[in-house]
């Protein structure tokens, strides 16, 4: 045995996998005494993922040695969603089949066995980012916002001043704007040290806002025409990050 974790509170690692794989089908997770962790990037190369499950949130967390688990994350998935309210989930490295065995626990015991598959490992950057503006709000704000846009046009403009945080989107005929001053019950705080507006798809902020499963607040930060960085945190367990590139006119 070099690696073997039990888990009750299922739904967290599930929702984060679920968050996660809307991006990301297949992913290496690091394991290390202080927890599992993933860096990944989509396809297109367009978003960047993090993220880290700490092994506090495990009732059992045995490693020997570091490793690494390459899996399809949506297999993975899959399986956790079969657990059952009650359930307790065994995580097991079977490093001579190269195999992850995952085990549901409850009234009966069913286990299923996850192959681990070559993935080709790449550097994921551990990106520089100066950002002019951070708001953190209530993880509501961005679905609900996201949910407003999407019914105008596929891109949503976002920015902020000192006193106030905006969503707008802007279609041929339509047009949403929602703004929430920093005073409002739903803002946590809006620090801005420059110009911070920019334009990004709402089909990947759809993906990036599952996100929101996990944590009650998100912090956003931003900046002109810049890369967005959107971090959901549960304090003591998970920590789930993205970057976003900005959509720039021609």
């Amino acid at each position: 045995m070099s690696f073997k974790a039990t888990l009750t509170d299922v739904g967290l690692l599930r929702d984060s996998l679920a968050a996660i794989s809307e991006l990301v089908t297949e992913g290496i997770f690091q394991v290390k005494k202080d927890g599992l962790s993933l860096g990944a990037t989509d396809p297109t190369m367009v978003t960047m993922v993090k993220f880290k499950l700490l092994s506090l949130v495990f009732d059992d967390y045995q490693l020997e040695d570091e490793e690494e688990l390459s899996v399809n994350i949506e297999s993975l998935m899959n399986v956790l969603k079969r657990a059952k309210a009650g359930d307790t989930v065994v995580l097991e490295l079977e490093k001579d089949e190269n195999r992850l065995s995952v085990t549901l626990k409850n009234s009966s015991v069913r286990t299923f066995k996850i192959p681990l598959i070559d993935i080709e490992k790449a550097d994921v950057p551990d990106m520089k980012l100066d950002f002019s503006a951070t708001v953190e709000a209530k993880s509501s704000v961005l679905t609900d916002s996201i949910g407003d846009a999407s019914i105008v046009t596929d891109t949503v403009v976002m920015s902020a001043t000192a006193d106030k945080f905006s969503m707008a989107a802007d279609g041929d005929l339509s047009q949403v704007n929602v703004q929430l001053g920093k005073d409002s019950p739903d803002i946590v705080g809006i620090t801005v040290s420059g110009d911070s507006k920019s334009k990004y798809s709402l089909d990947y902020l759809k993906k990036i806002e599952k996100g929101s499963k996990i944590a009650d607040t998100v912090k956003m930060q931003f900046g002109k025409d810049y890369p967005i960085r959107f971090t959901f945190v549960a304090k003591d367990k998970v920590e789930l990050s993205y970057v976003l590139a900005p959509r720039v006119e021609d």
